[in-house]
């Protein structure tokens, strides 16, 4: 079956979208989301709950390369970030099947308060705040928060 190509709108927008990525700007607007839209957040991390976290990161990384890394009991994370896409394993108890989420994204912001705000008048439920076992800079706990987005997959902000 032939591929029908895109039609020029959204190869040329696809094309600036991949220069950003490329050369880490970000696009900020997009006619789908309101001329001027600025970034909420970025993608920090994909992460994979799993009974296993060691398990299934010692898989991945022979898949992508890196090593594991526990950062905290529960929670391990490939180093370095496989071509700086960071993928973590947390170790849930929920086994597969049972209705819950297996992937989440966490999304990396400057201001929570602020993206938390944003992301409920966006449509975004909020389901619960956590402080990581990991202390940020100074000791000082680091929250963050999740949420479900309108079709119900659960994603988190994190501090930067």
């Amino acid at each position: 079956m032939a591929r029908q190509a895109r039609p020029a709108a959204v190869s040329d927008r696809a094309a600036v979208s991949d220069r950003a990525a490329m050369s880490g700007e970000v696009p900020v607007s997009d006619e789908r989301h309101g001329a001027g839209a600025a970034a909420i957040g970025w993608i920090r991390e994909v992460v994979m709950d799993c009974p296993e976290p060691w398990a299934l990161a010692r898989f991945w990384a022979g898949l992508l390369g890196g090593s594991p890394v526990e950062w905290y009991p529960g929670w391990v994370t490939i180093e370095p970030p496989p071509h700086g896409q960071r993928l973590s394993f947390q170790a849930s108890a929920s086994p597969p099947g049972t209705g819950t989420a297996r992937i989440h994204v966490d999304v990396l912001v400057e201001d929570l308060a602020a993206a938390h705000r944003r992301v409920l008048a966006a449509g975004a439920a909020f389901t619960g705040e956590h402080v990581s076992p990991r202390p940020g800079a100074a000791g000082a706990p680091v929250s963050w928060r999740v949420y479900q987005d309108p079709a119900g997959h659960p994603f988190c902000l994190v501090i930067r």
